[in-house]
């Protein structure tokens, strides 16, 4: 639809030459004839200008009895599109405590309306949606707006510019602020509230005592906090030149500052969300210009400034720099960045603006001497949003990764910019608790971090976003650390605890594709400076001034190490931490966990609760089978090999190692991505109608099981499979059964596994036999027989197997969909034909194999005393039992399951289970993956025809409830007694003989139980 009535006029830095303007300005050469002042009059002004080089002065005389009307037909349109949005910029030279009021018409009769504050001086501006934020509702021929003056000040001028009638505005976007308090109220509760909930922030009233007086302590305390702070946002110490000097002279001219009197003007400073008031036609262009004059280039230099002005040792730099920050701090306000003002919309300002706080901090003298500083706090405590840290416990807002990441170091600037008062210390007390209260877990789908170790991100296990996260917080838990303000010891054990997991799931610097987001690219790495911070923050407890755990995984994974960290820990005999071995279960991302020796291997799965994937348009386009039981392998990295199996150069991404996929075209493979609803953004977040997916483990061993159902969006309402997979030491069996689906068209198949081949050379042995370049072998197995990859793993295949395996040139598009890819690979594939029904596959992965353990594992498969066995593979259940350890695992699908295990008679709800009985003792763990957001059928909305509608994860009714535990009983053959004093089940005998058990279940975690023979 066609926006009208937007400028963009910028300047050359020191040429001045004009750019092409991207659409007409009403306020820049002359008064629109549409405009007309009653009781005032309108000119056109070079006094103040937030576009081009002129605004429209609008000079009132009679208080509301002066009105400036704007009558147009672009005011019809409004009714019909419900994102339509007024927008418009208004500068004012003196705040009153009054309004304007902007009435819409249709012929005499009114429509909707607004009121804007003008407590204010500079610029501001509002966008105001006609259907959700106004008072009353558009109307098909409103034609005419009247704006009336404020009815307490007789006489004045404002300044307007930028003023648009018409905007199609994502509804997420913009945000109430001090001159519209009104708008999107529902921000203030949405998955964006971290960004839009400023004014809610900035009203939270004070809830913690003032103390009377600084003490000593106090004072050694904050001192200690900000030089510690110093270290961690300064860089090592510079010497600073003329040259660098000349430098930052060059890029502070290209603002174009300058002042004229009490007034200042300059470049006009863009906000991110500036780009959604263009035109389509017109976004390369935007994104191209805001990219040169955003905040976040503005609040860089600020930085850079402010660095130079500390490490100087010249007085001539220093002043020189001084008046260079005072007017970039001056013009930034004057431009709206300025405590109270909402810049229409602020989606990650924490991003764009976070170099603002730390160079203000640095700059605090320049600032106080200026009479600044009280302004500057409140801008400062505005943006960061430091108001939130000053909730009460039981109302405090759960704070995501977005704001781990960006606004810690602002919100402690902005305390730590405060003279030493007491006022001062009531914040550092605020922002203590507010940090404890969001590093310990939580039960939603929202916030950062979960009960089982899962960091969180867009409803999902998100390590690259948590990445940022932990960048962002375990330097401020060092920073407090061993004073009055420390974080709480649970909050500090727990965090450690997830970031712990992060070094499980890595190996020793990379985690799997199938967790990587919407960016599977295979080069993301774990943080290390994190573990070397909270190792010098000591253990949780206080006991130890250095953590040692923390400070191995650092030694580990640091690619770059610190000396001055290397040397301390070393010093504090620290070792260098060894590779992690045992299994862990993220069941709120529905990950499985296994490692021994050097290796580690992952399993990734989705249900109703966790999306399949994430795709956004040119990232992560063809990824939609990622989590339908992705099965991966790391192992270390070695010169010339990335330790992984995957390369984005012809990998085919239809073929997901461990998934059961339909195979498609890669133009129907390609995601249709849209903006799908008021809650969302562009992308595609799939989730399916099954519940069943999750993991269990017992004694380092473990097990996970998913129910698969494609979605309808892409006609997969009919595709479906149960998956398990079986990990016992360096085994893994794999197991599917129930697939099924009606699609004629394309063939269904399990990937076993799709190889980056670095040379065509590497072997591949299919039952001893070395597999040349290029082949292809496909046949139906009559007997057992063994792939050996390229990667030391062997692939056992069972009799009756249809497989496929290939050593080929791959052709392929890359994850963006930018350009074409090819590369060399080894696939095995094991293929289940067109529209399948109750197809099944068996086959066991040895890790770390070669051919004579293979031959040796074939063997024993087919003798009397065989590794593993599978006792059940249908649709109630799933079992194997692990021969060398007496160990079974049960994936039971239904309550009420008909399992055949000889121990387990009845479950009063699906569940998984591992045992391992010894003479008279039975260890057993239980396990509901249902996390019971909520109960009962899938809630996805449905179209008319039956199928299932796609609407965003953001917008389900239960995005914020918790999860619920839940109890389930069992029945176990014979009499069992309690062996422990656990308070998380209870044993009671039944009538026949045999023994009920009531297990008390949460958040996806394993309930150990210890049982011993009943007489």
């Amino acid at each position: 639809m066609k926006k009208i009535v937007f400028i963009l006029c910028l300047f050359i830095a020191l040429q001045h030459q004009a750019l092409a303007q991207l659409q007409k300005d009403i306020c820049e050469k002359e008064v629109p004839k549409q405009w007309q002042a009653k009781a005032g009059k309108l000119a056109i002004s070079t006094q103040h200008q937030k576009m081009g080089e002129s605004s429209v002065a609008w000079t009132w005389a009679k208080g509301n009895e002066s009105t400036l009307n704007i009558v147009s037909d672009e005011f019809k349109k409004v009714v019909a599109d419900k994102r339509s949005t007024f927008v418009f910029w208004i500068y004012n030279e003196n705040p009153v405590a009054d309004k304007l009021s902007f009435t819409f018409y249709n012929a005499d009769k009114e429509a909707c309306k607004f009121d804007f504050n003008l407590n204010f001086k500079g610029w501001r501006t509002a966008w105001v949606m006609y259907h959700r934020d106004m008072q009353g509702m558009p109307q098909p021929n409103m034609n005419r707006l009247e704006i009336k003056a404020p009815s307490t000040v007789k006489k004045g001028t404002l300044y307007l510019d930028q003023v648009m009638y018409q905007v199609n505005i994502n509804p997420r976007s913009p945000m109430r602020d001090f001159q519209v308090p009104f708008v999107n109220l529902d921000a203030d509760y949405a998955a964006n509230a971290h960004w839009n909930a400023l004014y809610k922030f900035s009203t939270t009233p004070d809830n913690l005592p003032l103390k009377a007086a600084i003490t000593t302590q106090d004072k050694k305390e904050v001192s200690q906090i900000y030089k510690r702070f110093l270290e961690v946002i300064l860089p090592s110490k510079k010497v600073i030149t003329d040259t660098i000097i000349r430098k930052l002279e060059k890029d502070y001219a290209f603002w174009t500052i300058k002042r004229s009197g009490q007034f200042i003007t300059g470049r006009t400073i863009f906000s991110t969300n500036d780009i959604e008031l263009f035109n389509e036609n017109d976004l390369d262009s935007a994104k191209k210009i805001n990219a040169t004059t955003n905040i976040s280039k503005y609040s860089n230099l600020m930085l850079a400034v402010a660095e130079a002005h500390y490490f100087s040792t010249s007085q001539t730099h220093k002043d020189k720099l001084a008046t260079m920050f005072i007017n970039l701090l001056d013009h930034a306000e004057n431009q709206g960045w300025s405590f109270g003002s909402g810049m229409g919309a602020l989606h990650h300002l924490g991003y764009n603006l976070e170099n603002y706080y730390t160079a203000c901090l640095l700059m605090k003298d320049v600032i106080k001497a200026s009479g600044k500083l009280e302004q500057t706090f409140k801008s400062m405590f505005w943006f960061s949003g430091l108001g939130r840290a000053m909730e009460v416990p039981e109302k405090m807002p759960e704070s995501n990764i977005d704001v781990l990441n960006t606004l810690l170091q602002g919100m402690l600037s902005s305390i730590l910019i405060l003279d030493d008062t007491p006022e001062k210390m009531r914040f550092l007390q605020y922002y203590s608790r507010w940090l404890s209260f969001n590093m310990k877990p939580n039960v939603a789908i929202t916030g950062a971090f979960k009960p089982d170790g899962a960091v969180f991100h867009h409803a999902t296990l998100y390590p690259a976003y948590g990445v940022g996260g932990y960048n962002g917080l375990a330097p401020i838990v060092y920073v407090l650390s061993k004073t009055s303000y420390q974080v709480e010891q649970e909050a500090h054990q727990k965090f450690k605890e997830n970031l712990l997991m992060m070094h499980y799931y890595t190996n020793p610097y990379k985690w799997p594709i199938s967790i990587s987001g919407r960016h599977p690219t295979g080069t993301w790495s774990i943080p290390d400076k994190p573990y070397a911070y909270l190792a010098l923050a000591g253990t949780p407890d206080g006991k130890e001034a250095i953590d040692k755990e923390m400070a191995a995984v650092y030694l580990l994974v640091s690619k770059k190490k610190s000396l001055a960290w290397e040397k301390r820990f070393k010093q504090a005999d620290v070792q260098v931490a060894k590779y992690p071995n045992g299994h862990w279960n993220l069941n709120y991302g529905l990950l499985a966990i296994h490692r021994r020796n050097n290796w580690l291997l992952t399993v990734k799965g989705h249900n109703r609760y966790m999306v399949s994937h994430e795709a956004y348009p040119k990232a992560n386009v063809f990824g939609r089978y990622l989590n339908y039981g992705h099965l991966e392998v790391l192992f270390p990295e070695t010169p010339g090999y990335t330790g992984s199996n995957f390369a984005d150069k012809g990998w085919d991404w239809n073929r997901i190692p461990g998934a059961t996929t339909l195979h498609v075209p890669l133009d129907k493979l390609r995601a249709h991505i849209l903006n799908v609803d008021d809650f969302s953004g562009v992308e595609e977040m799939l989730l399916t109608d099954e519940v069943f997916a999750g993991g269990i483990s017992l004694n380092q061993q473990g097990l996970f099981a998913m129910k698969l159902r494609g979605h309808d969006k892409y006609n997969l309402g009919s595709f479906k499979a149960i998956k398990s997979w079986f990990m016992f030491d360096s085994l893994v069996v794999c197991l599917g059964s129930d697939i099924e689906n009606n699609i004629k068209e394309y063939p269904t198949e399990t990937t076993i596994f799709q190889n980056y081949l670095n040379n065509p050379s590497e072997a591949v042995l299919l039952d001893h036999q070395p597999i040349d370049f290029p082949t292809q072998v496909s046949k139906a197995l009559t007997k057992p027989a063994f792939v050996l990859d390229n990667r030391g793993i062997g692939y056992y295949l069972t009799a009756n197997s249809k497989m496929a395996l290939s050593k080929n040139q791959q052709q392929s598009r890359d994850q963006k969909d930018t350009q074409n890819t090819q590369g060399n690979f080894a696939s095995l594939v094991l293929q289940h034909g067109f529209a399948p029904k109750s197809e099944a596959y068996e086959y066991a992965m040895l890790i770390g194999a070669d051919d004579q353990k293979m031959q040796a594992f074939k063997m024993q498969m087919s003798g009397k005393t065989p590794v593993y066995q599978v006792l059940q593979k249908n649709a109630e259940a799933h079992s194997v039992k692990y021969i060398a350890q007496q160990l079974t695992g049960l994936a039971l699908f239904k309550e009420n399951s008909k399992s055949t295990d000889p121990l387990i008679i009845n479950n009063s709800k699906a569940c998984l289970i591992l045992y391992q009985q010894e003479a008279e003792k039975l260890n057993l763990a239980v396990t509901d993956p249902d996390l019971g957001f909520y109960q009962g059928a899938d809630e996805t909305p449905l179209n008319s025809d039956g199928t299932r509608k796609e609407v965003s994860i953001y917008s389900r009714y239960w995005f914020k409830t918790d999860a619920q535990p839940s109890v389930i009983q069992l029945e176990l053959k014979g009499n069992w007694l309690k062996a422990d004093d656990s308070k998380k089940y209870e044993v009671a005998k039944t009538t026949q003989g045999n023994t009920l058990i009531k297990v008390n279940c949460a958040y996806g975690l394993a309930t150990p139980l210890k049982l011993m023979k009943g007489n």
